[in-house]
């Protein structure tokens, strides 16, 4: 037997797939030998590769020719040619290479990704052409003049459930009008949502634009009123809520913010953005309304801590840098990192596959400014926070992740903006929020074994501490207490787990059993 033309497969693997064994007779027709090799081509993403079969009765070889689909030319449709000639340019399949749908689609999505929606692949996609005798590839594009969507954004903008506003249906959509030339667009984004427990209406509506080229400005302002909280950053908003729905745990301070802000960032690089903003609100404090959860109804909800009250005006400015660039977030998304809500960080995105070991890493600062002369603010304070996170494959069955927060202030802060840790999300063994301050120290770090998408175990450990610099009484119970070292495992399967964590100073008496249904950061 001979095959000729087998590069991506092996001639072992086309044997094999044609049941061809080197003494045997044939099992088959040369037609049936042919279909069964180009279908193991096709499973394995050469989608245009072609099997010729012919048998030699007098020399009583069999010959396999393959062709396993080189592309010869490529050329982009339903886009203006001047832009089909640059996507020409681009791309990452050249002239030369052997076709897989696979690579071809991530390479596609990969060139049309800084286009934020303007350009897409067309249902087809592929197509080739034979001119004379030379293979040309057809990518086939499309134009949408914009997109609308409606959909339910339960923990998009407010919890879903929570003490004080208990179920909390909500519906959000996202409309946008692309400029083809530039890849720019307009965004009209909105929430709104109905409190089950006061039946007062939540809502947000705001528009975002960015202009210009490479450098992108975005100049964005929204009207809301949102029942809101500053810790985000420990839990989920899909974990806040099962834990009121369900065990009536309360893992989130809230309060109620309405006004709004104007603002914008500017993206220097397509890893680096510079975020400004003016906000104008009014906070308002939020009690526990309801009672219902599943089980544990006979306890109370622990007391919702009680925001300061008045007219909170300030200019806020930061930066965020992302390892993977910011190309890759919806429109949605972006939107709403321009809002300025997480303060304490975006968590890092997930592994695009089992087999994906990129690095990922950021880093992200905010400093909010609010004074009585300048803003007409009723509060005055300043309160700055840096932090950085990272997740590192050390192999495909070994990570190993950090997060280092830092946050320092001036003045006098209100409840709904000092510092706190302990518990959940912060310092594992510890009673949530158990220090209170005006800065902020905390590291966590944490190595995992096994399998990314499957079993695995987790160590970590975290240390954490907040300080009061300033000649003021925090009426919170363990404000001002020494370093909280908290050390632990977990076991997991995919995102979901279960953490064992300890004080590091009273194992194993102060065992605290988490479930956890996404990464911490």
């Amino acid at each position: 037997m001979q095959v000729r033309g087998a590069k991506e497969l092996s001639e072992p693997a086309v044997l094999r797939a044609g049941r061809l064994v080197v003494g045997e007779p044939l099992p088959d027709t040369s037609d049936a030998i042919r279909e069964r090799i180009e279908h193991r081509y096709h499973e394995e993403g050469y989608s245009f590769a072609r099997a010729t079969v012919m048998f030699d009765v007098d020399t009583r070889v069999l010959t396999l020719t393959i062709d396993e689909g080189v592309i010869d030319a490529i050329e982009f449709e339903g886009v203006d040619p001047k832009l089909a000639r640059t996507f020409a340019d681009e791309f990452a399949l050249r002239a030369g290479d052997v076709f897989n749908r696979a690579r071809a689609l991530h390479a596609v999505d990969t060139l049309l990704r800084p286009t934020r929606g303007a350009i897409r692949r067309s249902r087809r996609t592929f197509d080739v052409l034979d001119r004379n005798g030379r293979h040309v590839l057809i990518v086939d594009l499309r134009e949408p003049a914009g997109r609308f969507r409606l959909v339910p954004d339960l923990g998009e903008r407010e919890d879903w459930f929570s003490s004080v506003d208990g179920f909390v249906p909500s519906l959000g959509f996202g409309a946008a009008v692309f400029n083809h030339e530039t890849f720019n667009h307009a965004f009209v984004a909105g929430h709104i949502s109905i409190r089950s427990a006061t039946s007062r209406a939540g809502y947000a509506l705001g528009f975002e634009r960015p202009l210009f080229g490479r450098t992108k400005l975005f100049l964005g302002g929204e009207l809301h009123d949102l029942t809101a909280s500053d810790d985000q950053w420990q839990v989920s908003s899909a974990e806040a809520s099962l834990a009121a729905f369900g065990p009536r745990r309360s893992y989130r301070d809230y309060y109620r913010r309405r006004g709004v802000q104007i603002g914008g960032a500017l993206r220097v690089h397509p890893q680096v953005e510079l975020l400004f903003a003016w906000r104008g609100e009014r906070h308002e404090p939020l009690q526990a309304e309801t009672d219902f959860s599943l089980w544990n109804d006979d306890e109370p909800f622990r007391p919702n801590r009680a925001a300061a009250d008045g007219r909170l005006n300030a200019v806020i400015i930061g930066a965020s840098v992302d390892g993977d660039g910011f190309d890759r977030e919806s429109l949605e998304a972006t939107y709403r990192r321009h809002q300025l809500e997480t303060p304490f960080g975006e968590r890092l995105r997930g592994p695009d596959n089992d087999h994906d070991l990129t690095p990922r890493w950021r880093i992200d600062w905010t400093s909010e400014i609010s004074a009585p002369d300048a803003l007409q603010s009723d509060f005055d304070f300043s309160r700055h926070i840096i932090s950085g996170r990272t997740r590192v494959a050390l192999s495909r069955h070994q990570e190993f992740a950090a997060r280092a927060i830092g946050g320092w202030s001036d003045g006098v802060m209100p409840p709904q903006r000092q510092f706190a840790i302990g518990g959940i999300g912060s310092v594992h063994g510890y009673g949530f929020k158990e220090q209170v301050g005006d800065s902020l120290a905390l590291l966590n770090l944490e190595y995992s074994l096994g399998w990314r998408g499957g079993l695995h175990g987790i160590g970590f450990f975290d240390l954490g501490h907040t300080t009061i610099r300033q000649n003021q009484t925090l009426a919170v119970q363990g404000a001002g207490r020494p370093w909280l070292k908290g050390v632990g495992f977990g076991v997991g399967i995919g995102d979901v787990r279960i953490d064992f964590g300890y004080r590091l100073d009273a194992v194993p008496s102060s065992l605290q059993v988490l479930l956890r249904f996404g990464r911490t950061f």
